[in-house]
């Protein structure tokens, strides 16, 4: 059992409070943690107070434990320290929009093309690079007679009767 002061307490759950999250090593013999004034075995078990009062959420990934604080925690951590509830932690606020700024991350993110949609391939995957090559494909479907492109193609690249691949 570690016995923890109620000022390295404070000083935890005020850097918590104030940025809404926080990184900690897992590594129980550093002197100081990162960021806080605190031993780190002390931050880790701290933490792990809160997690189990579901104060805080846990993530842990390659010997590094992060913490972010949830609702509960934030009213918790605002009565404990003295502040009203009005103050919210970093991870909380959203940042000031500017007019129009919106719309120019939606089209950076959307990249080349314009193009919609999640991970499967739509038309593209039966041959159609644009919408209208698929239109057109649909309105003459079953009119034409194969391409003679594609019958020249055939006789320059035959099937081998044994692999059922281009030679």
């Amino acid at each position: 059992m570690v016995l923890i002061s109620k000022q390295q307490k404070r000083l935890v759950y005020s850097y918590l409070f104030e940025e809404g999250v926080i990184v900690v090593k897992k590594d129980t013999h550093l002197k100081k943690h990162q960021h806080v004034d605190v031993p780190n075995l002390n931050v880790m078990c701290i933490m792990k107070t809160l997690v189990s009062k579901k104060f805080v959420s846990e993530m842990f990934c390659w010997n590094w434990y992060y913490f972010a604080i949830t609702k509960e925690g934030v009213k918790f951590l605002s009565q404990y320290l003295g502040i009203s509830e009005n103050v919210l932690p970093k991870t909380f606020k959203s940042a000031p929009k500017k007019p129009g700024e919106e719309d120019e991350r939606r089209e950076e993110r959307r990249g080349y093309g314009q193009r919609r949609g999640g991970r499967g391939r739509g038309s593209r995957a039966r041959g159609y690079h644009t919408e209208e090559q698929h239109e057109q494909k649909v309105e003459t479907a079953g009119e034409q007679a194969p391409a003679p492109e594609a019958k020249a193609q055939a006789q320059k690249y035959p099937i081998t009767k044994y692999t059922d691949q281009y030679i």
